[in-house]
C-alpha cells in the first residue's frame, strides 16, 4: 500500500494506523507531499490548512510526531480577481490539524471566482480556482425521536429549491461546547434529484476517526448549529470519495490505495467554494 493521500481531513484516521503499521510490511517511505485543505463560505472568510501526506512505513512512527506534518511557514493568499489578500497563519483548537490560514479582510460573494496561491519555503508552489455557487436557504428543521432511544433525536433539515436539477449539497455540522468547528456530517451528501418533496435532508452528527462509540444521533438539550453548503461537481466528488473512504477504512478487507479527487494543481488536496445556509436549532424532548 502506498501512501496514497487520505486527506488530512482524515488525517485522524492515519493517526490510528500509524502505530501498527509495523505488523503490515508496508515497504519503505514515500516523499511526503503537500496537501491543501480550503473553503471560502459565502459571506465568510477563507479558510486553508497546510500539511504534509505521511507515510506509511515498516518503521514505528508515534502519533505526537505528526504535529511535524503541518505546514506553518507558507505564503497563502487569496485573489477575487480584483486584489489579491495574504492569509495569516495562527494557531485553532476548533481544527484539526489546529493550525490555520485566514483573513478578515476578505469574505466570499456568491458567484465570484477565488483564486488560492500557496508557496512553501522548500519552493512548493499550488495553486486553484473556486467559484462560489449561489445559496439555497434553511427554510426549517424537524426533530424526531431516535428508534428505540429516549433522549436520542434524529435531526432534519428542509431547504429551499434544493431538488433543483445539477445541484449538489454537502451538510455540516456542530454542536455548541463541542472541542471542534463544523465537521462533515455523516452521510451528509446529496444531489438535488435524490432529495424527497420539500427538500428534506437528514442532518447527522459529524464524525471523527477516534470516536469508538459513535452515533448519527442528537442527545436531548444540543444545540445543533447546521451549514447547508451548496457545492460543485468537483466537491461532490471529493465529499463521495471521503465518505466512501470512512466507511471502507473501517473494513480490513477492503483497503483504501486510492487518492481522493484534487482540484489543486502542484499538491493534493481540494480549494471549494460554499455558497452556505447557516441555522440552528435546539433538540428539545
Amino acid at each position: 500500500m502506498n501512501h496514497s493521500f487520505k486527506s488530512l481531513v482524515a488525517f485522524a484516521l492515519l493517526a490510528a494506523v500509524l502505530p501498527v503499521a509495523c505488523e503490515r510490511g508496508f515497504g519503505d517511505a514515500a516523499e511526503p507531499q503537500l496537501v491543501v485543505e480550503g473553503w471560502i463560505d459565502s459571506g465568510r472568510f477563507p479558510v486553508v490548512v497546510l500539511s504534509r501526506t505521511v507515510s506509511i512505513t515498516d518503521d514505528y512512527q508515534p502519533t505526537g510526531q505528526l504535529a511535524d506534518c503541518v505546514e506553518r511557514w507558507a505564503r497563502v493568499a487569496v485573489s477575487d480577481g480584483e486584489r489579491e489578500v495574504v492569509l495569516v497563519g495562527m494557531a485553532d483548537e476548533s481544527h484539526f490539524p489546529p493550525y490555520v490560514y485566514t483573513t478578515s479582510d476578505l469574505r466570499g460573494e456568491p458567484g465570484r471566482t477565488y483564486r488560492l496561491t500557496v508557496d512553501c519555503p522548500d519552493g512548493t508552489h499550488a495553486e486553484a480556482v473556486a467559484t462560489i455557487p449561489e445559496p439555497a436557504a434553511i427554510d426549517s428543521f424537524a426533530v424526531v425521536q431516535a428508534d428505540g432511544a429516549d433522549t436520542l433525536r434524529q435531526l432534519y433539515a428542509y431547504v429551499a429549491g434544493a431538488r433543483a436539477a445539477g445541484c449538489y449539497y454537502r451538510v455540516f455540522t456542530q454542536v455548541l461546547g463541542s472541542r471542534y468547528g463544523y465537521l462533515p456530517s455523516y452521510l451528509g451528501l446529496a444531489t438535488g434529484d435524490m432529495l424527497p418533496a420539500g427538500g428534506r435532508m437528514p442532518v447527522n452528527r459529524g464524525r471523527t476517526n477516534l470516536e469508538s462509540d459513535y452515533t448519527p444521533y442528537f442527545s436531548v438539550g444540543d444545540t445543533v448549529m447546521v451549514k447547508v453548503a451548496r457545492i460543485d461537481s468537483a466537491a461532490y466528488s471529493f465529499w463521495r470519495g471521503y465518505e466512501d473512504m470512512i466507511e471502507l477504512s473501517r473494513n480490513p478487507l477492503f483497503p483504501v490505495t486510492n487518492n481522493l479527487h484534487s482540484n489543486v494543481s502542484g499538491a493534493l488536496g481540494y480549494w471549494f467554494g460554499y455558497g452556505s445556509a447557516f441555522g440552528s436549532v435546539i433538540v428539545r424532548p
